[in-house]
């Protein structure tokens, strides 16, 4: 055992990330401290090809969580919005304000600001409309019936729209929410792998722990168990980053790595439930034990 923690802090990551019997020789040797540096830096890694990948992305389809507003979104819509002009991030220039209305769904360009708002950033509404999407001299008002309502600054960028068209617009629109909400959408990512990473942690540690209980394996502490189970997860997490990094999809490397994470915790608990056994054999004078045999 010291000798095992007389080696570096990588050497034993990595020896313990090689295989399932290096995760239970190195099991034992992390303290709290490292074992919360190797979660964190697990996790980061996770984030990696996220990170990469959405730093490359330009625009945001809009539609996908604000089906009926963008829907709405029509040539005759577009035509209103020729000559319009996005400088230093405020509109001008383009024809006189106007609308079109059909029942509760509402196209306008408000350069007067007519149109009142209620609710705060994200559930925001129209008042009178349930979907609505309102050009303004500073900023893009966009709700939608299902609850969701966003105020979108203009980017800061010069741009002209000359003989818009309806894709156009949508474009537009993809691309100032993103430029506005990226952060945010980055920021509720990482929660999400940080949660999916600590419960699955949490959970393989708690299951090897209580099986102390019917000695199955031979677990010490909880420590051990974490450390097992964090040490079973880094092989998979980086197969994970790695696939994700050729090709991103959120789902694929959240499987990839649970899926992983779930084989190696596997083979780990049978090394040890075989080693347990084999010890077994020898406490109790079978085939493995010399003296009582004789």
């Amino acid at each position: 055992m010291k000798n095992l923690q007389n080696e570096s802090f990588i050497i034993r990551c990595l020896k313990a990330a090689a295989s399932p019997s290096g995760v239970c020789r190195y099991g034992k040797t992390f303290s709290w401290l490292q074992l919360t540096f190797l979660f964190m830096f697990l996790t980061a890694c996770l984030m990696v090809p996220f990170t990469i990948s959405f730093m490359k992305m330009d625009r945001f389809n809009v539609q996908s969580f604000m089906p009926s507003a963008m829907q709405k979104v029509n040539d005759r819509f577009a035509d209103q919005l020729q000559g319009f002009q996005i400088r230093n991030g405020k509109l001008t220039g383009g024809k006189s304000s106007d609308r079109i209305e059909d029942g509760q769904n509402l196209l306008a360009v408000d350069m007067e600001h007519e149109f009142k708002t209620r609710g705060e950033n994200g559930r925001l509404k129209v008042t009178g409309y349930d979907n609505a999407i309102i050009f303004q001299s500073e900023h893009l008002i966009i709700t939608d019936q299902n609850g969701t309502g966003f105020s979108v600054r203009y980017a800061k960028m010069d741009a002209k729209l000359k003989n818009p068209n309806t894709h156009d617009v949508e474009s537009l629109i993809n691309e100032w929410w993103l430029a506005q909400y990226k952060p945010m959408i980055m920021m509720l990512a990482y929660a999400v792998i940080f949660m999916i990473q600590f419960f699955l942690i949490a959970v393989l540690a708690g299951g090897m722990w209580i099986t102390k209980l019917s000695n199955m394996i031979s677990i010490a502490s909880f420590q051990e168990a974490a450390s097992i189970a964090i040490c079973a997860s880094a092989l998979p997490a980086f197969t994970a980053a790695v696939v994700g990094m050729v090709h991103f999809d959120l789902i694929t490397v959240l499987m990839i790595h649970s899926c992983g994470v779930t084989l190696m915790i596997s083979f780990t608990f049978r090394y040890l439930a075989k080693t347990r056994r084999y010890k077994g054999d020898l406490h109790s004078g079978g085939k493995y034990d010399k003296s009582a045999v004789i």
